[in-house]
């Protein structure tokens, strides 16, 4: 029995020597269908003018229209039939110091509160399998990401096609949700492989603008079991901005002769269970054509830039162990740092996290990650997030101490730990350490 059909019921009711109109019935129902309804279809089912089968179906037409009715006013879009929204917001509070290797004067520290992330997103259900996604984040006024995806089997498999922006299957500490972060920060040899080109860093993972085809992600997310895969072709440069001011890292950019050449994505792996056992591991690669040069005003001006990634996540009871390899090869990009007689660059680098869950609530978190960026060059401010650095290095060691507390899982944290880092076989270049601490609140809704 429908909401409509129970109010011509109602009309022909006599409760109490009265007669209950549809007249009067009817906006009391319609006043609460934003709201719980509950308590008076519980006095009717009580006075036998509905049975509890006929006012749960009443609930249940309420909780539609009140759902179509949110949809149609937040969205313009006839053919939406959900849409959800989430936000994240991250503050910091960083305290580093920097030492230079006999130096008269060091680099100024760090004291300082700020706010990391500011997130609103939205997910839009566009018919069976299509959903709209975005991700803006206000303290970078940046795209987290921006994409059409369509998710669903295909030969009975299950697959997923993004168009759009989003961070590509390189890296798993980058692809990591910045929410889920164990350490605050992600690793002195993620950032260097994966951030954008300043001369140094090498820009070659995370945000690109293209096309992406995953089969099984959730199995690459972790939440399920089984083979995963990913193929992706992007353009070369690494994309978060907003506009079209004729920047590269610009979402709208529409590219020139130095870099119409696009990059090239693979990753497989397998998320596999043993009873109290769980594991992760996997294999990527990319290829960035025009990419290696000393900055992103050099890009397309030669050095091909080919990278791999190998990574494994295990875990079983309340400890898991996190780590990763990375390595890439830069062809012929010439840098201020680099000899004249060394065509290529050869770099490498790795991470490795352990984690133990002491409680339900409170976590140990501990990282070491080096650099080896085969004259490239490097500084601390390269790996470790707001420290001073002025001087270049060949390698950096980064490591992280802290304590994790779990108010409401993710959703709510707090976050502190030690942060240290320092550069080496620097030759004639005064060495850089920083050292101090970094501390994190964190609210997902």
């Amino acid at each position: 029995m429908t909401y409509n059909s129970i109010l011509k019921k109602l009309s022909a009711f006599r409760l109490g020597g009265l007669f209950v109109f549809v007249s009067i019935v009817s906006p009391l129902i319609t006043e609460t269908r934003a709201q719980d309804a509950g308590a008076l279809l519980n006095v009717l089912v009580k006075k036998g003018v509905v049975s509890d089968q006929e006012a749960e179906e009443i609930r249940t037409e309420l909780a539609a229209e009140s759902a179509a009715a949110v949809i149609q006013t937040v969205s313009g879009g006839k053919s939406t039939t959900g849409i959800a929204f989430s936000g994240r917001i991250q503050a910091q509070y960083a305290g580093l110091g920097t030492d230079v290797e006999n130096a008269a004067k060091n680099p100024p520290g760090v004291n300082h509160f700020f706010l990391r992330r500011i997130y609103f997103g939205a997910k839009a259900t566009i018919g069976a399998n299509w959903t709209a996604n975005f991700n803006y984040d206000f303290a970078g006024t940046n795209f987290d990401k921006a994409y059409l995806e369509w998710a669903g089997n295909i030969g009975g498999a299950p697959f997923a096609f993004d168009i759009g922006l989003r961070k590509v299957n390189f890296g798993y500490e980058e692809y990591t949700s910045s929410g889920n972060l164990k350490a605050i920060e992600r690793s002195g040899a993620t950032r260097y492989f994966v951030e954008d080109n300043n001369g140094r860093r090498l820009g070659a993972g995370s945000y690109r603008v293209g096309i992406f085809a995953d089969y099984n992600p959730q199995a690459f997310a972790g939440k399920i079991t089984g083979f995963f895969a990913g193929l992706a072709i992007t353009n070369p440069e690494r994309a978060v901005k907003a506009g079209n001011d004729g920047n590269l890292n610009d979402s709208s950019y529409a590219g020139d002769k130095n870099n119409n050449s696009p990059a090239y994505w693979v990753n497989v792996g397998y998320s596999g269970r043993s009873g109290d056992f769980k594991y992760l591991a996997g294999l990527a690669a990319g290829y960035l054509p025009d990419q290696g040069g000393a900055g992103n005003t050099s890009l397309g001006a030669g050095g091909d830039i080919t990278d791999f990634s190998a990574y494994i996540d295990m875990s079983i009871g309340r400890f898991q162990i996190a780590a990763e390899y990375l390595f890439a090869k830069v062809a012929g990009a010439k840098t201020p740092w680099v000899a004249a007689d060394q065509p290529d660059n050869t770099i490498k680098g790795f991470w490795i996290q352990p984690t133990l869950m002491v409680t339900d609530s409170l976590e140990l978190v501990g990282r070491y990650s080096y650099t080896d960026t085969d004259k490239r060059g490097i500084r601390v401010s390269d790996g470790i997030r707001k420290a001073s650095g002025a001087n270049n290095g060949n390698l950096l060691d980064e490591y992280y101490l802290g304590i994790n507390y779990y108010v409401l899982g993710n959703d709510l944290k707090f976050q502190v730990g030690y942060v240290g880092g320092k550069t080496g076989d620097t030759g004639p270049r005064p060495r850089e350490t920083v050292s101090g601490i970094r501390s994190q609140v964190q609210v997902n809704f």
